[in-house]
């Protein structure tokens, strides 16, 4: 059977058609906008740091996490200074470990690399740890005002409920029309109003619209079993594989397997039972002499 042709969707509303658009968002965030931590400023790396959270996390959940991390390291500086062990301490809870520890990278490439300075260029930053195609736009729109567009799963369900586009539409089919809606010196504002209108304004769900991604189970998930492993050793120097799975209530095998993904990805080293932190020695204790 010959593949179906990809489809190419047009997406070409009139000049007063975007107008009309630009005003309803507009108006709604001045009446009903979320006022949060991190949209009093526009310093690239506050800005940074809530986005890298913000990756597949909601929003009340980040608060608190924001608050305290921003407090302790307030800079690129600061955060280039801090070991593996004090990110991943901070982050535990959040969910998604490896992101403390690439925002620790991306200090210290900063640092190394861009005198301090965080590039605004979307190009660049999508080569950066923890960066990826919504965040490198998102960056430059909320930290210089850029004017660009960033198409994630909030943005995707308001063109398409208020354009009536197909459900199945990608982000990715998404961008050039996005671009175009974009009012003149409001970039950044203009994000943030469409961020608030899918959440306050669209239903939680909209059966019509397929989801770009779905969220995956978390209890007795890998995921899981990697949080509960890094939350384990941010308090102590060792743990072993069968206490997490006593804790979690879940087969050996199955916290074998992330201690193995953990391992490849340098957070931990594993001698047999033993699980430690990566760079420390796994050795067994040796008893005290009595």
């Amino acid at each position: 059977m010959p593949a179906c042709p990809a489809t190419h969707i047009m997406i070409d509303p009139t000049p007063v058609r975007i107008r009309a658009f630009q005003r309803k968002i507009l108006r709604f965030y001045e009446r009903h906008g979320r006022h949060l931590l991190f949209r009093l400023t526009d310093n690239p790396y506050k800005i940074t740091v809530a986005e890298i959270m913000l990756q597949q996390t909601q929003v009340d959940r980040v608060l608190p996490f924001y608050q305290h991390w921003i407090k302790k390291w307030p800079n690129w500086e600061a955060l280039a200074r801090a070991s593996d062990r004090e990110l991943l301490a901070m982050w535990s809870g959040l969910g998604y470990n490896r992101r403390a520890r690439y925002l620790g990278r991306l200090a210290r490439i900063v640092i190394s690399d861009y005198n301090g300075k965080l590039p605004d260029d979307p190009g660049v930053l999508i080569k950066l740890p923890g960066i990826g195609p919504y965040t490198s736009r998102a960056i430059p729109i909320l930290a210089f005002d850029r004017p660009l567009a960033a198409v994630d799963t909030n943005v995707r369900r308001v063109l398409i409920h208020e354009f009536g586009l197909p459900g199945t539409i990608t982000n990715r089919e998404l961008e050039g029309f996005a671009l175009q809606l974009v009012p003149p010196r409001r970039a950044r504002d203009w994000l943030n109003a469409l961020m608030d209108y899918s959440r306050l304004a669209l239903p939680r769900r909209m059966p019509h619209i397929s989801p770009a991604s779905r969220p995956s189970r978390f209890a007795g998930s890998r995921r899981q079993i990697r949080g509960e492993i890094i939350r384990r050793l941010t308090a102590r120097s060792r743990t072993t594989v069968a206490a997490v799975a006593r804790h979690l209530d879940l087969p050996a095998e199955d916290v074998r397997a992330a201690v193995r993904s953990l391992e490849s990805e340098g957070f931990v080293v594993c001698t047999g039972q033993t699980v430690c932190p990566h760079r420390e020695h796994c050795a067994p204790r040796l008893k005290k002499r009595v």
